[in-house]
């Protein structure tokens, strides 16, 4: 119902949706573990702290993974009506480990976040603006190292389209 619900608000089919986040979770889980829901690396270079899962949340108090499911929580109670399940729960101290949830679950959490973001958008996003899109609403790291990160997301996105077309 979520997938429905957020591909109709911003215009954006459910093929279109599952291709981004597809090629946001390929680039974030790195070449060793290629879109595997429970990777887990160290951020390096900004000093953010470890991200986890197909979307590499930061964990810890306070951090994106908190902020996201804080925003899939409230997507439960605001748009479906009902009360979040048992495993949106967090301890506010450790904050949330997406590793720990389900590929589905990971991908409910991406979405909640652009949904209540208070900038970001999927309107018209398509793989061309992705790099610059992740780059501003996605990724966590410092000003400086942006040109270079988006080049990595770009190389990474070609990798990506080749092995679609395998």
């Amino acid at each position: 119902r979520m997938m429905e619900e957020v591909s109709g608000k911003y215009g954006q089919s459910q093929e279109q949706m599952e291709d981004i986040m597809g090629r946001v979770a390929y680039h974030e889980t790195g070449p060793f573990q290629r879109m595997e829901p429970g990777a887990i690396q160290e951020i390096t270079g900004g000093g953010q702290g470890v991200g986890s899962g197909l979307f590499q949340f930061e964990r810890g108090e306070d951090q994106g993974g908190m902020s996201a499911m804080k925003r899939l929580r409230g997507y439960y109670r605001e748009v479906l009506e009902k009360e979040p399940p048992k495993w949106t729960e967090f301890n506010p101290r450790e904050g949330v480990d997406a590793s720990k949830l389900t590929s589905e679950q990971q991908k409910m959490l991406f979405m909640a976040n652009v949904r209540y973001h208070p900038y970001a958008s999927f309107k018209g996003l398509d793989a061309k603006g992705l790099p610059e899109w992740w780059a501003k609403y996605h990724w966590a790291g410092p000003e400086h190292q942006k040109e270079e990160r988006i080049a990595s997301f770009e190389k990474c996105m070609e990798d990506y389209d080749r092995s679609k077309n395998v």
